[in-house]
């Protein structure tokens, strides 16, 4: 069953252990069997006592029109090299002991990389009014957990969020945030707020029933006002996978890379994926509800959708994915520079990816950005940007 499990993880995804650390592990699965649920992404231990160093190294030089968070209408390409472009380089360290009767102790400890700098986390720190302070060392994974094969796992810490992890396991470009449609669509420049990861995290995983598994997650506020709380539930059997994921962000200052709304959000998710074989089709369908503040309440919806495809191609696989975000409901105008647009963005993303080893890969990508915002004025105007993005790069896992 868990075995199963291990296979179903797709190449790239960022809070997965690597296919090939997956193939020389498989061997040792019974040992923690409990520790190998399915969409525990961020959460995938050691599968044999002792400790493990994993991680992996991606960067690409290309031309980018606008930043991630969408292009605005004054912005211009620029060439520069960018790290993480197809999946986000990180190091860590995580092992497990085996406890007796079947449980097991693990744990996790991974930290973000910037490889064309050298710095640690994602970005740096924003400065005010913004105040986003930058990653903490192991922003990425900080956790410590019980597991059992019957009984499930339980983990504390930081922990990546079920929406997240659904998000990067069930589309044709992982996790990358430079250019896979559907994060950027939700997690990049968007209306929602938590980030990716919750600290003071405590999280529930269920073992595998009849292709079903769960999980439950709560962040505490600890005084700080909020409090975070997701659900998953998800189907895997053959070709076909499917899930939903649900969260409530009640605004928790302690989200990594977050912080830049004090909004409360409300999300969910559908997913779906088949293996056709000869192709694996992908899609997503959910909505982002931006609920403003106890003192500026908002009911702003957003609607998210994206399709993506990887198609076998010898030793390459070629790569398509497309995607929106769209408001009917009336929002606040911005600057004309803003990125990512408030009213509508639309993401198309072409890539082909080469393997030169079982951990060792090149890849090209391809993608438009298109935004529409509202923008500020008397009467408020919508104005529309474009950009066209490319890239050639390398990525190596270990």
């Amino acid at each position: 069953m868990y075995q199963r499990l291990f296979n179903a993880v797709p190449r790239g995804t960022l809070h997965h252990a690597a296919r090939p650390a997956a193939r020389r592990l498989r061997g040792s699965l019974a040992v923690a069997a409990g520790c190998a649920l399915a969409g525990a992404a961020q959460a995938q231990p050691a599968t044999a006592p002792g400790l493990q160093l994993f991680g992996q190294v991606d960067a690409a030089v290309g031309r980018f029109a606008g930043p991630a968070t969408g292009i605005n209408a004054q912005d211009r390409a620029t060439t520069r090299m960018e790290s993480s472009a197809l999946s986000t380089s990180h190091w860590g360290v995580r092992g497990s002991e085996a406890l007796g009767g079947g449980a097991t102790a693990v744990f996790e400890l991974s930290s973000f990389i910037r490889n064309d700098t050298g710095a640690l986390g994602r970005s740096d720190a924003l400065p005010a009014p913004v105040n986003v302070a930058g990653d903490p060392v192991f922003s990425r994974a900080a956790w410590v957990g019980l597991a059992h094969p019957v009984w499930g796992r339980v983990r504390l810490g930081t922990i990546s969020t079920q929406l997240f992890i659904q998000s990067i396991s069930t589309n044709a470009f992982g996790d990358s945030t430079v250019f896979g449609p559907i994060n950027l669509l939700t997690f990049i420049g968007g209306p929602l707020t938590g980030g990716t990861s919750w600290a003071n995290s405590v999280v529930y995983d269920s073992p595998m029933v009849a292709g079903f598994s769960g999980s439950l997650a709560y962040a505490l506020s600890e005084r700080q006002g909020g409090g975070n709380q997701a659900a998953r539930l998800q189907y895997a059997k053959g070709p076909l996978a499917a899930s939903v994921a649900y969260q409530n962000v009640r605004r928790n200052p302690q989200t990594f890379a977050d912080g830049t709304s004090p909004n409360d959000t409300r999300t969910w998710q559908l997913a779906a994926s088949y293996d056709f074989g000869s192709v694996k089709l992908m899609a997503h369908l959910g909505r982002i509800q931006n609920r403003g503040t106890s003192a500026a309440p908002l009911d702003a919806k957003y609607n998210v959708w994206d399709l993506s495809a990887a198609v076998p191609l010898g030793a390459g696989t070629l790569l398509a994915g497309y995607g929106t975000r769209r408001t009917s409901d009336a929002v606040a105008p911005v600057p004309a520079t803003v990125a990512g647009g408030n009213l509508e963005r639309k993401v198309l993303t072409l890539g082909y990816t080469h393997a030169l080893s079982k951990r060792t890969d090149l890849y090209a990508l391809a993608m438009r950005d298109d935004t529409r915002t509202r923008t500020l004025g008397n009467p408020p105007a919508e104005v529309g940007a474009q950009g066209n993005s490319f890239a050639v790069g390398m990525r190596h896992r270990f």
